[in-house]
């Protein structure tokens, strides 16, 4: 009988230890799924307000968040939607590096995605918000014209095309800047072969630049230092036909008739020498047949005055002593 009532008292016990010890294991936490956490990172992005004047984000817990889907869903829509996001994310508080880095893994590893023209102008934007001084690297400016020319040639009808031409133009002008304060210095110091060269290298890789027809003037006088009278002329034409009416034009036609009148000019070029490119020194006599074969290929051609301009050019200005080849 007392055996039986210490056996009662030790199951009792027994059974109540069991009890406090299930009580006082923690509950399983659940683990949200990739919607939620997606949905709690755009909640972080929008902010919270402070003394109502300002608005808080914690930047860092929304990409920790976009991360945690990335990790733990990686095959669910929203991981391919969280890696944009932490691109966004870098993208707006400034970290042009990492965001770009990031726009480029998510063109590479979602080809066929739907924003991948949206990834791709972003990264041309991290590259345009880098663009420097026409006086310095011109590295973020050359990869600037590289992504927007991706995403022009890929995708010429998305919604940021239009945002990306003007950018574009803005990037080349850039470029061509670079160039001619380059060959402005040189001209400056005397060196005209370097200038030329850099002139020529602006106006040929970027012809439709804002100041082509400054930069065409500036040309002309390099090759006048050099004493390639027929080209300077041929440039001063081309500066003509192409300029309005102004103290650009005005100032072309004189340097034209002051070329007419140099001595130097008839000696300077070889009558029937070949033509054999833009700039060539050693090309022939405008009135030589060697000329008059040479299609027009372009406003730096040096062998062509378009047959149809040079009545205009003669109607539009009162210069009977000027000729036109």
């Amino acid at each position: 009988m007392r055996f039986s009532r210490i056996a009662a008292r030790v199951c009792l016990a027994v059974s109540v230890w069991q009890v406090a010890g299930c009580a006082s294991l923690p509950p399983e936490e659940e683990v949200p799924s990739a919607e939620r956490y997606y949905t709690r990172a755009l909640e972080v992005l929008d902010g919270r307000s402070v003394l109502l004047f300002f608005h808080d984000v914690d930047y860092p817990r929304a990409i920790e968040l976009f991360q945690e889907v990335i990790d733990n869903y990686p095959y669910s829509q929203y991981a391919t939607l969280a890696e944009l996001k932490i691109a966004d994310v870098y993208f707006d508080t400034q970290k042009y590096e990492e965001a770009a880095s990031y726009y480029q893994d998510f063109v590479e590893l979602h080809p066929k995605h739907a924003d991948v023209p949206y990834a791709i102008y972003q990264n041309g934007l991290c590259s345009f918000a880098q663009m420097r001084e026409p006086d310095q690297d011109q590295g973020p400016t050359l990869d600037t014209v590289a992504q927007f020319e991706v995403l022009l040639q890929r995708y010429p009808n998305s919604d940021d095309a239009p945002a990306a031409r003007e950018k574009l133009q803005m990037a080349r002008n850039q470029l061509a800047l670079h160039d001619i304060e380059i060959a402005d210095f040189y001209l400056s110091r005397g060196n005209y072969y370097a200038a030329q060269k850099r002139y020529t290298e602006a106006l040929t890789e970027f012809p439709d630049h804002t100041l082509h027809l400054e930069t065409l003037s500036k040309l002309a006088d390099a090759l006048t230092e050099l004493q390639r009278i027929h080209e300077a002329r041929q440039i001063l034409l081309r500066l003509i036909a192409a300029s309005p009416e102004g103290d650009l034009r005005e100032s072309a036609f004189e340097r034209v008739e002051a070329l007419d009148l140099d001595p130097v000019y008839g000696d300077a070029v070889p009558a029937g020498a070949p033509c054999n490119g833009y700039l060539d020194p050693d090309c022939g006599d405008p009135g030589s047949g060697a000329w008059s074969e040479i299609p027009c290929d372009g406003l730096l051609e040096p062998g062509c005055v378009p047959a149809e301009t040079t009545p205009a050019l003669r109607g539009s200005h009162s210069r009977p002593s000027l000729e036109f080849d």
